[in-house]
């Protein structure tokens, strides 16, 4: 899906696969060639930047045709026009945009002593390439509060999504414990092909189901064989929660 819709997104912005290259600093445009022709695709943080290039979320990009979706029809649409706007016209845009979001995801504005939440450390910055669990010294953290009382947990990570919806959102922070064999139907940090997955797991025989809540997604199915790396179990979802806003 990724190079149907790599081309597909190109073609909409109207650019060259030279100038794409370009924006991605590479030389030539040869990676974009065969990553259109579903060669191979690039690592997390080659998707990452065209992620951002687009404006698309990295799930989207990966897993749904953009040519044929409702995003393709408004999000595009829109960024098209915003793109259009002069100065003074695209600001009133965005801070109206700004103010619809924060009044969808209900963010939550608190002036107490911030002794009085629950404060987590989330990993934030790893490559999905290096893992958790031991490495812990080489990612950065950041604090995100909450006032809920929080299950024990080892560490956690920033959800980055909505693939998993409507029990995990995009921003919600989730609490991993590690683990090792996964217990079927239960949700659990995978890294596989070097991407970091947060999905619900099945495993049916010689196959690895990564499962999304969301219906708009669909599996990821590892056959499993003598030859083939398995999925890497990072931890189990025990707990999340939506972060606290606090000045």
């Amino acid at each position: 899906m990724f190079a149907k819709n790599l081309k597909y997104l190109r073609e909409r912005k109207g650019l060259e696969q030279i100038e794409l290259a370009h924006m991605l600093n590479r030389k030539s445009s040869s990676s974009i060639s065969e990553w259109e022709k579903g060669k191979y695709t690039p690592k997390l943080g080659v998707l990452n930047d065209i992620s951002k290039i687009f404006k698309v979320d990295i799930d989207d990009l990966m897993n749904i045709d953009l040519s044929d979706s409702n995003f393709s029809k408004s999000a595009l649409n829109i960024d098209l026009i915003f793109n259009q706007l002069e100065g003074e016209r695209q600001n009133k845009v965005y801070n109206f945009a700004e103010e619809q979001l924060k009044e969808q995801n209900k963010i939550i504005q608190v002036n107490f002593n911030k002794e009085k939440l629950t404060k987590v450390e989330v990993a934030l910055g790893v490559s999905a390439g290096v893992g958790y669990g031991n490495d812990y010294d080489l990612a950065e953290f950041t604090s995100f509060y909450t006032n809920e009382d929080i299950r024990n947990y080892d560490f956690a990570l920033y959800v980055n999504g909505n693939s998993m919806e409507p029990k995990l959102h995009d921003g919600d922070i989730i609490l991993l414990q590690e683990t090792g064999n996964p217990d079927n139907g239960d949700i659990y940090a995978v890294l596989h092909d070097e991407s970091l997955y947060v999905k619900q797991i099945h495993i049916e025989g010689d196959k690895f189901i990564m499962h999304s809540l969301n219906p708009k997604y669909g599996d990821i199915t590892i056959s499993l064989g003598e030859d083939i790396e398995p999925p890497k179990i990072i931890g189990k979802v025990v707990d999340s929660f939506t972060p606290m806003e606090v000045d």
